[in-house]
């Protein structure tokens, strides 16, 4: 199966493989490098959501 290599929407980094770190916002799953940026997102997801 392909897998659609996502963006960090905080800090813009290609994700090489599925993370853990991982939210939903508005039925969308954003993906991220550390739980620092999962984090972020999840202070303000509007901020960093497209």
């Amino acid at each position: 199966m392909f897998w659609n290599k996502p963006t960090d929407p905080v800090c813009k980094m290609k994700l090489k493989k599925v993370t853990q770190f991982k939210s939903e916002f508005q039925n969308k799953t954003y993906h991220f490098c550390s739980l620092n940026c999962k984090q972020k997102f999840d202070k303000s997801p509007r901020e960093y959501a497209k």
